[in-house]
């Protein structure tokens, strides 16, 4: 089995993602373009921002996999859906791929996967890291906790206050970058190196098992536990 992922993000997520394909024992091997593919590889490509893959990117990946017949077996998109509905940011994509690719049939399938939010939402999905402890009102960090309890309630359904104008995903960015600054944990878009642990993911899975919540990860862990299971298979 082969893989081509195309992810909308340029900085962290595209850094964690093999550590997080590792974690759920996807025996997949990274390569750097199609030309190196063989067997039981993928390549890893960002689509540098929501605009550029469902548009430009999209198609040029699109088109690199066509030139190269029965290499991929799955194209893999993976985006934020920002402030859509995970269901409306799926239909878009597929409706672009239709829309350029009418009469043409591929030889490979494609999975389209969300994060909703985006890539922090499911960060701030961990199991336990929103302090235990009461935090000063005078603290950096007192109006997101205040806000929202991210242990409890699902990060997915997280909203922006109404004295903040920003839109959701850059809310959820600032909620965990500040979050992980009050417990004195480096985290940067460039930098995510925390996040790519065994146990850091581990959390959100446990979180997720447990509850039933993030859904869009939940999603995404089941798909790769089918894949890995179908790669072992072989």
């Amino acid at each position: 089995m082969n893989y081509y992922f195309l992810l909308e993000d340029s900085e962290s997520f595209i850094k964690v993602l093999p550590y997080w394909l590792k974690h759920m024992g996807f025996n997949c091997t990274r390569v750097m373009n199609i030309a190196e593919i063989k067997q039981n590889n993928y390549v890893l490509q960002s689509g540098h921002g929501v605009t550029q893959l469902i548009t430009r990117a999209l198609f040029d990946t699109i088109d690199t996999i066509i030139n190269y017949p029965n290499t991929i077996d799955y194209l893999i998109i993976i985006l934020d859906t920002e402030n859509l509905e995970p269901c409306v940011r799926k239909a878009q994509v597929m409706h672009k791929i239709k829309e350029k690719y009418s009469t043409k049939e591929f030889d490979f399938k494609i999975e389209i996967l969300v994060c909703n939010h985006c890539f922090e939402t499911w960060l701030l999905g961990a199991k336990d890291i929103y302090p235990h402890e009461s935090v000063n009102p005078d603290s950096f960090f007192y109006p997101y906790y205040k806000h929202y309890n991210v242990s409890v309630q699902d990060p997915e359904n997280m909203l922006v206050p109404n004295n903040i104008n920003e839109t959701i995903a850059k809310y959820h960015f600032h909620y965990l970058h500040e979050l992980f600054r009050y417990k004195r944990i480096q985290y940067r878009k460039n930098k995510p190196n925390y996040v790519q642990t065994k146990e850091y993911f581990d959390l959100i899975v446990e979180r997720v098992h447990n509850t039933m919540q993030i859904e869009s990860f939940q999603i995404f862990f089941d798909f790769f536990k089918r894949q890995t299971m179908q790669i072992d298979s072989m």
